[in-house]
């Protein structure tokens, strides 16, 4: 075990409480506003760049940053606010214990999930600035599953980091 995994143990330290207190609802709406966020904002990216072209003066790269992004918060907040509406029904009946328990499980996938994409960005910079970094990932536990768990849910990124 290396410095990388200790940082990705400590990441995930935050997501258990997270998930203890928030629970499965909000865990599950979050990780899935992860996921549609970043197809969305993956296929529709270029039409929100056309609507934001005329009033943001900057280059075509940043343009689909801030394309990309917002579409990703966008979603991210619709389900977050329609896990809420959920999380009360489920108060309602009374299954917060399954809740809470769920919620951790959901918490410790969505910071993953994070991880792994701070992973495949880091890969495409170090592989396009020619950094080697071989020696300390090949030394990591969790660094390659992750990238793995990543590209299986993400395996679109590598085409939006390298051909845009």
């Amino acid at each position: 075990m290396n410095v990388i995994d200790v940082i990705i143990l400590l990441c995930c330290v935050p997501a258990i409480f997270r998930g203890l207190t928030k629970g499965f609802i909000a865990q599950a709406a979050a990780l899935i506003a992860l996921i549609l966020g970043a197809w969305m904002s993956f296929h529709f990216s270029s039409i929100v760049v056309d609507w934001i072209k005329p009033v943001i003066n900057v280059s075509p790269t940043v343009l689909q940053a801030i394309a990309f992004t917002l579409i990703l918060i966008v979603v991210f907040l619709v389900l977050t606010l329609l896990g809420r509406l959920v999380e009360g029904i489920i108060r309602i009946v009374m299954l917060g214990w399954l809740n809470k328990l769920l919620g951790v499980v959901f918490a410790l996938l969505k910071v993953l999930l994070v991880i792994g994409l701070v992973i495949l960005l880091f890969d495409s910079v170090t592989s396009a600035l020619e950094i080697d970094c071989s020696k300390i990932i090949g030394k990591s536990l969790f660094y390659s599953p992750i990238k793995s768990f990543a590209d299986g849910f993400f395996p679109y990124m590598k085409e939006l980091i390298f051909n845009k």
